[in-house]
C-alpha cells in the first residue's frame, strides 16, 4: 500500500521523564511532542514501524538492519524499567537486501532506536519493527525511503535524530556560535514544508548534527508533505531537539485545529485535510498555563464538507475572535493547549432531573437568545449552576421561561 505515517523524533534519553528526574521540566515541551508523534504513529494502524537510527551499527558502504527480536532498555541511563520487546519486521531487510546486524550477546539496542521505541511502546505499539542504519560512506547511494514506501502493507517511518550538539558552552560537542543558525534553518524548512531547504540547512559542518540523513529517508518514504507540522523545537541542554509530523493522511482533530490557528495567526494558508468524519457541531477550547484563552464553537454545522472543515472554520475564531480575550499572538502559539469537543445533536429536555453537568452540555433558548455550555467544566458541579451560567451567557434572566436541550460531547486533545 503506502507509508501511513512519517515523522521525526529526537533520541536524547533525558526527554523521558524516568531519565530526566528533576530536570524534566526543562524539556517538557519535547517530551509532550514525543508522546504525540508516537501516539499518531500508532494511531495510523501500521503493519510495521521502521526506525532510522544514526547510532545503530553501520556498514562501511551498505545499509544495515538489526535482525532478531528487538529487546532493550535504558538501564545505562539509570532507567532500567524502560524496556521494549518487539518482533522483527524481517520482511523489510529481506525486501531491501540490507546487511543483517544480529542481536548477539555483545550488542545493545542503541539509544537512537531505544528512545523513540520507548515512547512508541508507551503509546501501545507491540508490532513488527525494523531498525535501519545508513552506511558510513555513500549516503546517497540508495533512495531507501522510496523503497520503504513501496513495501506491501502499511508502514510508519520514524526518523531518529538530534540537531546541533553545539548550541551552548559546555554542550556535548563543544560550542559553536553558528550552530543555532543550522537549527533555525532546518526548523524553518520543516515549518514551510520546504524539504529541500531543511535538508540543505547550513552551516551543517559546524552543527555536529545527526538528523539530516535519517530525516531524508523519512521524507523519501512520505513522498511529499501531508498535513505536516513541527510540534516542538528547543535546545535546553545544548542539543537541538525537534519533533515533527512529515506525513499523516488522517490527522487527529486537535492537529487540524492547531494548524488552522497557526495559519490564521501567522497569515498563512492551511489546506483542510481530505476525508475525515461527517460534520457535526464543534467547539474549540484554548488554554494557556492552565487558564482559559478562548472558546468558540457551533452547535450544528452549516455548509461544511466534513468535521475537518468544521474545525478549520471554528478554531481560528477561538484564537482571534473570542470577545473575552485579545487575539492570540504568534509568540503564544507554542504555549496553547487545544481541546476539540465534538457535539452530538442536541435533544429536548422535559425533566431537569435528566441533566448531569459532568455528562451533558446544555443549550438554553428564549426567543432569539441562546446560550451554550459544554459539560464537565471545572467549578460547574450542579444542574442549577450549569443552567444559571448558561442563562447569563445568553442574557436570559432567571424568571424568563426557556427551552432546554442537552447534548453529549467527545473531547479530543493531545496525549
Amino acid at each position: 500500500m503506502s507509508t501511513c505515517f512519517s515523522g521525526l523524533m529526537c533520541h536524547a534519553p533525558i526527554v523521558l521523564p524516568e531519565v530526566a528526574g528533576s530536570r524534566g521540566a526543562e524539556c517538557a515541551r519535547t517530551t509532550r511532542a514525543m508522546r504525540e508523534v508516537a501516539a499518531r504513529a500508532v494511531a495510523s494502524r501500521p503493519d510495521r514501524v521502521v526506525i532510522i537510527s544514526p547510532h545503530s551499527p553501520r556498514h562501511r558502504t551498505l545499509w544495515s538492519a538489526w535482525r532478531g527480536r528487538h529487546r532493550g532498555d535504558l538501564g545505562r541511563f539509570r532507567a532500567p524499567q524502560l524496556q521494549v520487546d518487539l518482533p522483527d519486521a524481517a520482511e523489510v531487510a529481506d525486501a531491501l537486501g540490507l546487511v543483517p546486524v544480529p542481536h548477539d550477546a555483545g550488542a545493545e539496542l542503541d539509544h537512537g532506536a531505544m528512545v523513540p521505541l520507548a515512547f512508541l511502546w508507551q503509546a501501545g505499539w507491540r508490532g513488527p519493527t525494523a531498525i535501519l542504519a545508513r552506511p558510513w560512506n555513500a549516503p546517497e547511494a540508495r533512495a531507501v525511503g522510496v523503497e520503504l514506501a513501496a513495501l506491501e502493507g502499511r508502514t510508519a517511518v520514524v526518523a531518529s535524530g538530534d540537531m546541533s550538539h553545539r548550541l551552548k558552552p559546555g554542550a556535548p560537542a563543544g560550542y559553536d556560535p553558528r550552530a543555532q543558525d543550522f537549527d533555525d534553518a532546518f526548523v524553518a524548512g520543516l515549518r514551510a514544508e520546504d524539504w529541500d531547504a531543511a535538508l540543505n540547512a547550513q552551516p551543517r559542518e559546524r552543527a555536529a548534527e545527526d538528523v539530516i540523513e535519517s530525516t531524508r529517508v523519512a521524507m523519501q518514504a512520505a513522498g511529499a508533505p501531508l498535513n505536516a507540522e513541527v510540534l516542538s523545537y528547543e535546545g535546553p541542554f545544548g542539543v537541538g531537539y525537534a519533533e515533527a509530523v512529515l506525513a499523516d493522511p488522517a490527522p487527529p482533530l486537535y492537529a487540524v485545529a492547531r494548524k488552522a490557528i497557526a495559519a490564521a495567526v501567522l497569515g498563512r494558508d492551511a489546506p483542510v485535510p481530505e476525508g475525515g468524519e461527517p460534520t457535526k457541531g464543534v467547539f474549540v477550547t484554548l488554554h494557556k498555563n492552565g487558564r482559559l484563552r478562548g472558546c468558540i464553537g457551533r452547535i450544528t454545522p452549516t455548509h461544511e464538507r466534513s468535521l475537518y472543515d468544521m474545525i478549520a472554520q471554528v478554531a481560528p475564531l477561538s484564537a482571534q475572535h473570542d470577545p473575552r480575550f485579545p487575539a492570540v499572538s504568534p509568540s503564544e502559539l507554542d504555549e496553547l493547549d487545544i481541546e476539540v469537543s465534538v457535539l452530538e445533536p442536541p435533544e429536548p429536555v422535559t425533566d431537569l432531573a435528566t441533566l448531569d453537568p459532568r455528562r451533558y452540555g446544555v443549550v438554553v433558548t428564549s426567543g432569539w437568545r441562546r446560550g451554550v455550555l459544554l459539560p464537565d467544566l471545572e467549578g460547574v458541579d450542579t444542574v442549577e449552576q450549569q443552567l444559571r451560567i448558561t442563562r447569563r451567557k445568553a442574557g436570559i434572566r432567571g424568571h424568563e421561561p426557556v427551552e432546554v436541550e442537552r447534548f453529549e460531547v467527545r473531547k479530543v486533545s493531545p496525549p
